[in-house]
């Protein structure tokens, strides 16, 4: 079962001969065709192909990671200062936590939660200085134009940015082309939210809430939150969290939330449509804080693959872990020792892949953006 159209356009790319997809929204059955086939062409035995998807001028496969994916173990700078110096101009960083990639205009987005602002770099020109997009006016929560703590950024389907500001309990939404003199719109209050994550299909809003152990989400045109993991008090429970730090909906593969459960070293798994009652499975972690295989500390994002493959930043061990379905261990795919040079790591949080896969890791401790190359797939 495929839980959108996207992935089942991925599903067609893996494949050299599929020409065609159709996608049944409501059954969510992806079926593959070596022709090229039109809507007029196509009917499902069941009902009428809702979204059909030609696959142009493709290649005849893509790339596709695997459990022995590997990646260069020295990675280059793309964002902040290489040796890890801070500083608040835009060729500099200062704390940086969450960041976006915005892969149709090749940007990167950046909460420089230090400098209290959000920073974007065009990868096209990576030599040239950041453009704040929000905030850089200092350090308060007096105005809609500051921030105290940027721990979480996301674009929503417009292009509107929205910033968690855990030091200021709100959640802020700015238009498209904002800039530092752009006053935000209060989006939701929450008592020190943490990591978002917007799921681009539906622009529902995700956010980690720290002091209250759960995950809520704002549906698209709401300010309303309801709560779909934990929010059962501060515990390890399978039904509770603690102190989570932030948050991952897989809307490609999996149809899941994932939460980095950042007190209790683990990561857990939701179905969706999870509720408080709903009980999480232990993907990553979940054994006492270590730098063992089976352990991690103070993790602070995840995210996984088309495989059901989970990545952690594991923040307490400078590393980036990987999990597999089922694992009861993980392997250190880059990182592991603290350091400024090219293949050490001082901190991670926030992680993610870019089209072909190449990872890109915040260094908070290392004021810095640093991606590593893949090697084998």
């Amino acid at each position: 079962m495929i839980s959108s159209k996207t992935g089942c356009a991925h599903k067609c790319l893996t494949y050299a001969m599929c020409q065609t997809a159709t996608y049944y929204e409501q059954i969510r059955i992806c079926s593959l065709y070596s022709e090229k086939y039109s809507v007029g062409q196509i009917s499902g035995g069941i009902n009428q192909a809702s979204s059909v998807l030609e696959m142009k001028n493709r290649e005849p496969t893509i790339r596709v990671l695997s459990s022995q994916s590997t990646w260069s173990q020295s990675a280059i700078t793309l964002a902040g200062n290489s040796a890890g110096i801070s500083g608040p101009d835009g060729s500099h960083l200062y704390i940086p936590i969450p960041f976006y990639y915005d892969q149709p205009n090749n940007l990167i987005i950046v909460g420089d939660n230090g400098n209290s602002r959000v920073i974007q770099f065009h990868l096209n020109n990576p030599s040239s200085n950041g453009t704040v997009i929000a905030g850089g006016n200092g350090y308060s929560c007096t105005s809609l134009n500051q921030f105290h703590n940027t721990v979480g950024i996301a674009l929503d389907s417009s292009r509107h940015l929205y910033v968690s500001d855990s030091g200021c309990n709100r959640i802020l939404m700015f238009p498209p082309n904002s800039n530092s003199s752009t006053f935000g719109v209060l989006i939701i209050s929450l008592s020190i939210p943490e990591g978002i994550f917007i799921n681009p299909l539906t622009d529902d809003l995700y956010v980690a809430v720290y002091s209250t152990s759960s995950v809520v989400m704002i549906a698209k045109n709401s300010t309303v939150s309801v709560v779909v993991a934990g929010g059962n008090g501060g515990g390890n429970g399978l039904n509770q969290l603690y102190q989570p730090n932030s948050v991952y909906f897989d809307y490609l593969y999996t149809n899941s939330l994932y939460v980095t459960d950042t007190g209790n070293n683990r990561v857990l798994k939701f179905p969706s449509g999870s509720t408080s009652l709903t009980n999480g499975t232990i993907v990553a972690g979940g054994t006492s804080s270590g730098s063992g295989s089976n352990q991690l500390s103070n993790p602070r994002a995840s995210l996984v693959d088309m495989n059901g493959i989970v990545y952690v930043s594991d923040g307490g061990n400078n590393r980036i872990q990987r999990w597999l379905p089922g694992a009861s261990s993980g392997d250190t795919i880059v990182g592991g020792v603290t350091g400024t040079a090219s293949n050490q790591l001082t901190f991670t949080e926030s992680i993610l892949f870019n089209e072909n896969y190449q990872l890109l890791v915040v260094d908070r401790g290392n004021n810095r953006i640093q991606i590593f190359n893949i090697t084998a797939y």
